[in-house]
């Protein structure tokens, strides 16, 4: 019977390993993303981590079993001073035993710990990559529409600078054809004045001819 139990645990000893192997290996996100995903929502894998659970139940006792036997083993052993051959192998054979049982069991255990941690810290890093994925398309968009605001702003300030722009290249063209048209007024008022100086002393020098004679 005890017999029975062991091989169920080495049984059970190497699914673990192989689970653990499946879990490490290199594979597409996808994949081990739905390997997580079923056996965190499958019928099927829920009923098998339970009764998984529930053989750790027994396999804790069956570990604290092969502890107590090995260290009653052991106290026999420095008790009692065995000098007939079959007894004392006899007696080896029983250390041996229980240290096997020792060590299958609390390996199991240990492994089993290791096998759920793992698949803990999977799951929580896909989860985490699942997030990322479909927060990071997002996050832009509120930058995205604040850009858009900003190069909208940016496009109305540079479309009212360049009209403020032509509008002084307007007022300067007034200004330089006011300018022309002053000097030419002042170069016309000017040669007016002189030809009216001109004829005003013709006039004068007439006017004095005039009385001599």
């Amino acid at each position: 019977m005890a017999t029975l139990q062991y091989t169920g645990v080495f049984a059970l000893l190497i699914a673990e390993v192989l689970v653990f192997i499946l879990l490490t290996l290199p594979m597409p996100t996808r994949w081990k993303r739905a390997m997580i995903v079923w056996s965190s929502r499958s019928v099927v894998a829920q009923r098998v981590v339970y009764g998984v659970r529930i053989a750790f139940g027994f396999i804790l006792l069956l570990f604290c079993d092969a502890v107590m036997r090995l260290r009653k083993i052991q106290t026999e052993k420095h008790k009692t001073r065995l000098v007939d051959e079959h007894a004392l192998c006899q007696m080896r054979v029983q250390q041996f035993y229980a240290q096997r049982n020792t060590y299958l069991t609390g390996i199991t255990m240990f492994l089993g710990l290791i096998l759920i941690s793992t698949h803990s810290l999977i799951g929580q890093l896909i989860a985490s990559e699942a997030n990322a994925s479909t927060v990071a398309p997002r996050a832009p968009t509120p930058d995205s529409d604040a850009l858009k605001t900003e190069n909208g702003k940016f496009k109305t300030q540079l479309a009212e600078a360049r009209k403020e722009l032509e509008e002084l290249k307007r007022k300067d063209r007034d200004m330089e054809t006011l300018k022309k048209q002053a000097d030419s007024s002042h170069k016309e008022y000017m040669r007016l004045a002189d030809e009216c100086e001109e004829l005003r002393k013709k006039l004068s020098e007439s006017t004095e001819s005039k009385k001599d004679a």
